[in-house]
């Protein structure tokens, strides 16, 4: 593997005098419950009023809670010389990515930030809840033919990774306080090993005078990586009592606190190897002009470990010979509707500067769910 990458290297030296390029930078964090707000005190530390948590309750109602966050840079690049004296030319990609996601029941959510005074007498439902994060580099070599269409094979490096689940878990405390019981199933895992892998990315543009619209279709970061030493704990317990005491010989609130007693109701488990999915993404959008100055888009983006497929839709129109804007309404992903807005301006035959945000109103306002930005830079 490492000879094949050495050979496309040497072909892609002989082509730098020719390029085009573009580099993308983002970040990005989006929830359904959690506000700025309360989302930076629950990260960084500090005094949590009721409102907040009132106002996230709230919001989060009876559904999973959610929230994750992406950051990256991305630099992909092609040849404008054909290779070897054909159609294709070579293309290829750079890509740092984090990636962050969270799960919550609205019971979970309760215990912890109000505890269980309002729950006596009722059941408590942990299933699903998890928490996943990742950061990896990628560098990819591939062929570019007609209308810009590519498929690129990357080498990728994970350097960090940690997981958590909660498969089946239920507290319960009777009203009268005589009575406890609570059952979890789960295991968070790590490496303290970096992971190796190979990974693919591909872009299909459908463009055609004849056709009244631009299709197109992407893939990225479809691959796997291997972890060595991946560790995991887990537990497997049921907790039943009547009269749970704090302190003493055998079960007890203190004698759960100890590391003899913690080791009690966790085990550890150690693989040498373990084959892990990257976090792939598939994105399509459809692009309709309304005139020969505006037009509407469509896109559709899955993957990325997001709750539920992110839709985006909205009006573009140019605006003298060098500017373009837009305004769109994003749904889906880890959050609830929110508005986006983007501007792009354009030095023909030179460069192309293009400015997305997301949700703009949040980048002044605490009680907004999320905040996003995107700059694109493009070499013409």
């Amino acid at each position: 593997m490492a000879y094949m990458f050495l050979v496309l290297a040497s072909a892609v030296q002989g082509q730098l005098d020719s390029l085009t390029w573009n580099a993308t930078g983002w970040g990005q964090y989006r929830s359904n419950a959690l506000s700025h707000e309360l989302g930076r005190l629950l990260f960084r530390g500090g005094h949590i009023d009721r409102s907040p948590v009132d106002s996230a309750q709230a919001a989060q109602g009876g559904e999973m809670g959610a929230f994750g966050y992406t950051a990256g840079l991305a630099i992909n690049w092609s040849s404008l010389r054909p290779w070897r004296d054909k159609e294709a030319r070579l293309c290829g990609s750079v890509q740092f990515k984090t990636l962050g996601d969270f799960r919550w029941t609205p019971e979970l959510f309760d215990l912890v930030l109000s505890g269980n005074s309002g729950h006596l007498g009722r059941w408590d439902v942990l299933d699903g809840s998890r928490m996943r994060m990742s950061t990896w580099i990628q560098v990819a070599v591939g062929l570019e033919g007609a209308n810009q269409n590519r498929i690129e094979l990357g080498l990728v490096h994970r350097t960090q990774s940690t997981e958590a689940l909660i498969r089946n878990g239920y507290f319960y405390v009777s009203e009268g306080l005589d009575y406890m019981t609570g059952y979890l199933r789960g295991h968070i895992g790590s490496s303290d090993v970096g992971s190796w892998g190979l990974v693919t990315n591909a872009e299909w543009h459908f463009l055609s005078e004849e056709a009244p619209f631009a299709f197109h279709l992407r893939l990225n970061n479809f691959g796997f990586v291997i972890a060595p030493d991946w560790t995991e704990l887990h537990v497997d317990t049921l907790v039943e009592t009547t009269g749970l005491t704090w302190t003493g010989p055998g079960l007890s609130v203190e004698s759960l606190t100890q590391p003899e007693g913690v080791s009690e109701v966790i085990s550890e488990s150690n693989q040498r190897f373990r084959l892990d999915m990257m976090p792939f993404r598939i994105d399509a959008s459809l692009e309709y002009p309304l005139g020969p100055r505006s037009g509407w888009d469509v896109q559709v983006q899955a993957g990325d470990w997001m709750p539920t497929p992110r839709a985006i839709t909205g009006y573009r129109r140019a605006i003298g010979k060098q500017w373009q804007a837009g305004i769109q309404i994003v749904v889906g992903g880890w959050g609830r509707p929110r508005p986006a807005a983007w501007a792009r301006w354009k030095k023909p035959g030179e460069h192309a500067l293009m400015l997305f945000l997301e949700d703009p109103f949040g980048w002044g306002s605490k009680a907004a769910y999320g905040r996003g930005i995107t700059l694109r830079y493009q070499n013409l």
